[in-house]
């Protein structure tokens, strides 16, 4: 295995520039720039890959190098998955030294068309965001030790990043630091029959969802899947223990070790897949289950919970993971074949919590030592995607929610039980087809002589597998979804040690891979439920000021006024006036004397026709500016007379492109 090497690299902005989110924002940019969660620039990791594979290329040109290092370091279309020790990983770059406010990283550049006669094109008025010149972002490459070298002149190289690069944008200066990585593994463990890990996201993560992606759109799950914490492990012990693979390869990937995913960690609470078959009305005053006498009161819709939740009383605390998107251009061998298309990813910051199952206690030292401190994701994790801290991988006795929620020896186990699928499973019918609950082979499990489900809350999707070998996908299954529940009826009660050997070893197939978890749940805690509450911090509460949301509401209250002010009158080059008056002010730290004698000259010294133009609009600046931002779009934010001015240009420059 070759040595990696982590180049820390600085990139200073020598001019400004603008990081293309591939989108445009209504009543504001044209050209939107890539932010953050909090509102800050990045540069992407898929882009800075796609500038360094062109320095790469140019670089063993001027040198007389070899052109299938370019292919060994920056990849070639078809990749099968497997690791490559020569394959650079990069991570998106973050501005060094973020301001208080992120509006202080951005300018707005206007564009216009020109016609052949070298006037303004009607119409052609655009306007872009970018980022000020002098700022610096940083991020990590890494790469092997043999091609530091290499990487680093091509990497200082790079002279322009971004768009619009002949107008004089994105002028840049790289500096590069490096570091050799420690490859150590996070813990030494003994025998274990449990192993509980924890990831931490350092990067945002791509677990594409192919059941809910459709044409140039593709969807991220919102937990990391056992298969991908197998194939990493797996992939490592083939790849540094190959004698000791060789012994224990069928052990390893038979279902005697079973990979459990890692879902999103939300107080230190023990966390299930929300459950199916709640209900509320639309106030969400009523909140109940169908799952008690199989019917719920008429008029009420399915509850929102989230992905996940953790039962606490008579309450239902529910949470996801944090998601966000980028639109991505895939680039053909020509020039103009390129396909716009989005992503979803986990994002970065969040912390994962998952099991490793043993039959075979003597196992988890070389498993977990396979866990090295950092890991490497999902899809694209080439491309800024993937990268992962293990902040904790620890011997247990069981996952915490088989604890919480599951029966022990003080609760009496009764003829009617809740079976909960905390991971998508199906069983297999005398003939091995899918059959999603065989009853018959369920009674077997349980040790009793008939089982019959009474009431049921299910959803189904396929789910699919990749076959390296062969390398292409495995034919799609069909399973219950995370979170499905049935209220079995017994003959009599089971015996508490059948129902728990049934969730030690899961039900169905590809138990390997986490398929297949199912938990008994209590019935007095499932049936206490009676209300729901949001985990504070998580994406399902209101984060009021979080820039996002601010960004949002700013955009909505634009989009209200808007009407207001197209029916005062004014032309588009009046409004443009009052957007460039409003800008100066801005320019002023927030003087109004300039706007305030332009109204005064209009609303005074052009009659009252002209006046009863611009009385309505000064009305509104004089509403906007002196009312606090909160009140104005109704979520708390900074306020001060800039932040109101800035308010105003986005309403004048929407109004004024709709007029044109």
């Amino acid at each position: 295995m070759s040595q990696r090497i982590t180049l820390y690299v600085r990139v200073r902005l020598l001019s400004d520039t603008i990081f293309g989110a591939g989108f445009s924002v209504p009543g504001g940019e044209d050209i939107a720039v890539c932010e953050d969660s909090k509102g800050y620039p990045y540069l992407k990791g898929s882009t800075l890959k796609g500038l360094l594979r062109e320095s790469l290329e140019n670089w063993v040109v001027w040198t007389s190098g070899s052109e299938t290092d370019v292919d060994e370091l920056m990849g070639v279309s078809g990749w099968d998955g497997l690791t490559d020790d020569r394959r650079i990983q990069l991570s998106e770059f973050q501005v060094q030294s973020p301001p208080a406010s992120p509006e202080e990283c951005y300018e707005t550049r206007a564009f216009t068309s020109l016609t052949d006669a070298g006037t303004v094109e009607s119409g052609t008025l655009r306007m872009a965001s970018c980022v000020r010149k002098g700022m610096t972002f940083v991020g990590e490459v890494h790469c092997a030790c043999e091609d530091e070298i290499l990487v680093k002149s091509a990497l200082t190289s790079i002279k322009w990043v971004g768009t619009m690069r002949s107008r004089g944008f994105g002028r840049v200066q790289f500096t590069v630091e490096s570091c050799v990585e420690q490859s150590a593994a996070t813990q030494s463990l003994t025998a274990a029959a449990c192993i509980r890990y924890r990831l931490h996201t350092d990067s945002p993560v791509l677990i594409t969802d192919l059941a809910r992606s459709k044409d140039n759109s593709y969807e991220t799950r919102g937990y990391i899947p056992g298969s991908a914490i197998r194939g990493l492990i797996v992939g490592n012990l083939a790849k540094d223990k190959q004698d000791w693979f060789a012994i224990h390869r069928t052990e390893l990937l038979s279902d005697n070790i079973r990979f459990l995913a890692a879902v999103p960690v939300a107080d230190e609470r023990a966390g299930l897949p929300s459950i199916k078959g709640f209900y509320e009305n639309k106030d969400e005053s009523i909140f109940e289950t169908v799952m008690q006498n199989g019917s719920f009161t008429p008029g009420l819709k399915r509850a929102k919970i989230g992905s996940f939740c953790a039962l606490e009383g008579d309450t239902l605390s529910y949470w996801s993971a944090s998601t966000g998107g980028a639109t991505r251009i895939l680039r053909g061998k020509s020039d103009v074949d390129k396909t716009m298309f989005q992503t979803r990813y986990i994002d970065k910051g969040q912390t994962f919590e998952g099991y490793i199952e043993l039959d075979d206690p003597k196992m988890a030292e070389m498993i977990a030592a396979a866990l090295p401190k950092t890991v490497w994701l999902g899809a694209d994790r080439y491309e800024g995607f993937g990268k992962c801290s293990v902040v904790c991988c620890e011997v247990v006795e069981e996952p915490a929610w088989r604890r919480e929620y599951g029966f022990r020896k003080q609760n009496e186990v009764t003829q009617e039980l809740y079976l909960l699928a905390v991971s998508p499973f199906t069983m297999l019918n005398e003939i091995g087809d899918p059959c999603g609950l065989s009853q018959r082979d369920l009674a077997e499990k349980m040790g009793v002589g008939s089982v019959v489900v009474s009431v049921c809350s299910t959803s189904m999707s396929e789910y699919g597998s990749y076959n390296r070998i062969w390398k292409g996908r495995n034919a799609a299954v069909r399973m219950y979804d995370r979170g499905s529940i049935f209220k079995l009826c017994c003959d009599r009660a089971p015996d508490l040690e059948r129902l728990q050997k049934i969730e030690r070893e899961g039900l169905g197939i590809r138990r390997a891979e986490g398929f297949g978890q199912v938990l008994f749940l209590k019935n007095e805690l499932f049936e206490g439920i009676r209300h729901k509450a949001a985990v504070e911090g998580t994406r399902d509460t209101k984060q009021a000021n979080s820039a996002a949301a601010v960004r949002r509401a700013r955009y909505c209250w634009v989009m209200a006024r808007a009407d207001e002010v197209r029916e005062s009158g004014l032309s588009p080059s009046q409004l443009g006036t009052l957007q460039a008056l409003c800008e100066r002010a801005i320019a002023c730290n927030g003087k109004l004397d300039e706007l305030e004698r332009f109204f005064n000259r209009n609303l005074n010294d052009r009659g009252a026709k002209h006046a009863s133009k611009f009385s309505k609009i000064y009305e509104l600046v004089k509403r906007v500016t002196t009312t606090p931002m909160e009140n104005l779009i109704g979520v708390s934010c900074n306020d001060n007379m800039t932040e109101r001015l800035r308010l105003l240009c986005l309403l004048f420059d929407f109004s004024r492109k709709e007029g044109e």
